[in-house]
């Protein structure tokens, strides 16, 4: 789901939409910019956006910084982490005894 989908489904305008997320009404402009894929939300404002929406609208969808490390993560070649075992034997786990 995309922010327009979800602004436009509230029946907001840009200024409304901009007041929810804790905006000023004149940062309508900035709203739609990130709607059209003009300009990228900070990573505050993604968050936001994320929970304004109900998760509906993902941070990494808005936000390249965040979108980066997505596509890093959702590489087929990203480093995967290895279970306690395998770090060989005698190998301290953090338990406490």
């Amino acid at each position: 789901m995309t922010l327009l989908a979800i602004r436009t489904e509230r029946g907001l305008t840009l200024a409304q939409c901009a007041v929810e997320l804790g905006l000023s009404a004149s940062s309508s402009s900035w709203i739609s910019e990130i709607e059209n894929g003009k300009r990228d939300a900070s990573l505050r404002l993604a968050l936001r956006i994320e929970r304004w929406s109900g998760g509906r609208v993902p941070a990494h969808t808005v936000c390249a910084e965040l979108r980066r490390e997505h596509e890093q993560a959702s590489s087929p070649d990203a480093p995967t982490m290895a279970p306690a075992e395998a770090l060989g034997a005698g190998a301290k786990t953090g338990a406490v005894q």
